[in-house]
């Protein structure tokens, strides 16, 4: 069973056209109904007691939202507990985006406004060194850099002390990391698509452009991110792994 912590919901138009963030991961990943189970904690929905995901889950995946960490939202506060305990028992989780950030946040790290502002369309990201061995991302590094979706303000300013640099593109010092052994967390959007990628850049086409920005070229510059896509089901498979080893 797959655990879905759902932070947040997609802008009204990639909802209507693709579902919750839920399906877009559950698709990825190549996961039917029965085998995940999806909490909506930022509208006060229960995490499993720890104990009994600890002896179900196999994997446990943190989606995008459009709330901020620095918020400090108690529905956030309570998640990190709930994630605090349950990486005592070595399930593997992977926070996307808000999840990344969420992840940073509770394991030391610090999480901010990106001083650089927005990031939003298609960003490329440059393979760390320890990329080549890290067991999510090596099948992943034939090239040095690949493209991926973006849309946030806040980052990963600092890392945690026990993480390790995985990726990083031009806006963003910290694009994807990996702690605690078994703790994976990436800035941009796997789950996403060029069509759910453009629906986020019309949503906010009057913000971009009030920050200089031009939605058209930002939707023209889109490009499929299949590698990126790809490492949602290696995911799966690597806690899959794991879950036959206890």
């Amino acid at each position: 069973m797959f655990l879905i912590i759902q932070t947040g919901d997609p802008v009204a138009s990639a909802a209507k056209a693709f579902g919750g963030f839920d399906r877009m991961f559950t698709q990825a990943m190549k996961l039917a109904d029965q085998q995940t189970l999806v909490v909506n904690v930022h509208r006060q929905q229960p995490l499993p007691p720890v104990a009994q995901a600890a002896q179900t889950l196999t994997g446990i995946v943190i989606t995008g939202s459009a709330a901020m960490v620095t918020e400090q939202a108690v529905w956030l506060l309570e998640t990190q507990q709930w994630l605090t305990d349950i990486m005592a028992h070595k399930v593997p989780i992977l926070g996307v985006c808000f999840g990344h950030q969420v992840l940073a946040d509770l394991l030391g790290g610090r999480v901010d406004f990106n001083p650089l502002g927005r990031n939003m369309g298609l960003s490329e990201m440059l393979f760390k060194t320890a990329a080549m061995t890290d067991p999510l991302l090596k099948d992943f590094t034939q090239k040095e850099r690949i493209p991926t979706f973006v849309s946030h303000l806040q980052v990963a300013i600092e890392l945690p002390q026990t993480a390790t640099l995985l990726g990083q593109c031009g806006h963003d010092a910290h694009h994807a990391f990996r702690a605690e052994d078994r703790v994976w967390g990436l800035q941009f959007h796997p789950e996403w698509n060029v069509d759910i990628t453009r629906h986020y850049i019309l949503a906010r086409a009057e913000q971009l452009q009030q920050e200089g920005l031009d939605p058209d070229d930002m939707i023209a510059a889109l490009r499929p991110c299949q590698q990126a896509y790809a490492m949602l089901y290696k995911f799966r498979q690597l806690a899959e792994q794991y879950r036959q080893q206890i």
